[in-house]
């Protein structure tokens, strides 16, 4: 099964463990060093989920997701954030930094069998 997960962060050593830890779990991954780089890979490639930062140049996560929302992708989005965001936004889940890799994972299995919010 080819799922395609998009990784958005501006941090680059974040974005590459992201990515290959994913990879390492069979995922197909894309990555974006901001929000709106995030939002055109989006729009090119309809991922199966967003991992995304949240506070990010140009576009942050939470703006990210209601841009999606906006534009009519429903995919569901795992924000990721050192400090905690309340943020009431559907199909969202929230990671809090430092991550557990465990824990990371199990999001975004539920993410995918959750499917569209």
């Amino acid at each position: 099964m080819h799922v395609l997960i998009l990784v958005v962060d501006d941090e680059p050593s974040i974005r590459e463990v992201l990515a290959e830890l994913l990879r390492d779990e069979g995922y197909h991954v894309h990555c974006a060093a901001d929000g709106q780089a995030g939002l055109e890979m989006a729009a090119e490639e309809a991922p199966d989920v967003v991992l995304s930062d949240i506070s990010m140049p140009r576009v942050d996560g939470v703006e990210l997701v209601r841009r999606l929302r906006s534009r009519g992708q429903d995919m569901p989005v795992i924000l990721i954030s050192a400090r905690y965001a309340d943020v009431d936004l559907p199909g969202v889940r929230f990671i809090a930094k430092p991550f557990d890799v465990d824990h990371l994972m199990a999001a975004v299995e539920r993410s995918l069998a959750d499917g569209a919010p």
